[in-house]
């Protein structure tokens, strides 16, 4: 029974595909068959590899050791549960000044222009009424200012809400991918390949 690697999950995928590549390269096959053993020697290296598995991976430690603190830092950077907090409250502030607030200014200004005409019309009490639809007209345009301020709030903050998203998957994941590869790279020259070599050959003299 083949040794379970001694590798996170995620990077057990990226030894088998790596494994399975090192099977395919040119100086493993010509090993194999100057051995006579090509069709099932691939599976004896392939339990080879994977039983020493930790050998095989120390030839790419430093990589390996590179790409894993990366992924650390953009795992705990990930988790971080700062920003969302704070985009919701900022998107609270602007749903209240582009919603609530022209909902409140425009029904005062509806009272104050009604009640101003109505006592416009009154004998007696035509300053008062003046006075009423001078705070109406101001009550109307306070609503549409806080209407045209915060519909541009609201749609700012969509937008910011979206852009880290983006923001987050690519911001500068070039790094991480990069030491992904070298890693693999390391992986397969320095540690499968000549390992399978080394095998293969040994196998010729059993």
């Amino acid at each position: 029974m083949d040794r379970p690697l001694r590798l996170p999950q995620q990077d057990r995928a990226d030894f088998e595909t790596e494994l399975g590549k090192a099977l395919a390269a040119p100086q493993v096959r010509a090993a194999l068959r100057d051995g006579g053993e090509e069709a099932p020697g691939v599976e004896r290296l392939r339990r080879a590899a994977r039983e020493n598995a930790e050998y095989v991976l120390a030839a790419a430690a430093p990589e390996y050791e590179r790409y894993a603190a990366l992924r650390a830092d953009a795992d705990s950077v990930a988790r971080l549960p700062v920003d969302a907090p704070a985009r919701e409250r900022v998107s609270g502030w602007w749903g209240v000044l582009g919603v609530i607030a022209p909902i409140v200014a425009a029904a005062a200004a509806a009272v104050l222009l009604l009640l101003g005409y109505l006592l416009g019309l009154a004998e007696g009490m035509e300053v008062l009424g003046r006075a009423l639809v001078t705070a109406g007209w101001v009550a109307a345009g306070v609503a549409a200012v806080c209407l045209l301020v915060g519909g541009l709030g609201l749609l700012g903050a969509a937008f910011r809400a979206q852009d880290p998203a983006a923001a987050e998957e690519g911001e500068d994941p070039g790094e991480l991918v990069r030491a992904r590869d070298v890693w693999r790279s390391a992986l397969a020259e320095r540690g499968l390949v000549p390992f399978l070599v080394a095998q293969a050959n040994a196998g010729r003299h059993v």
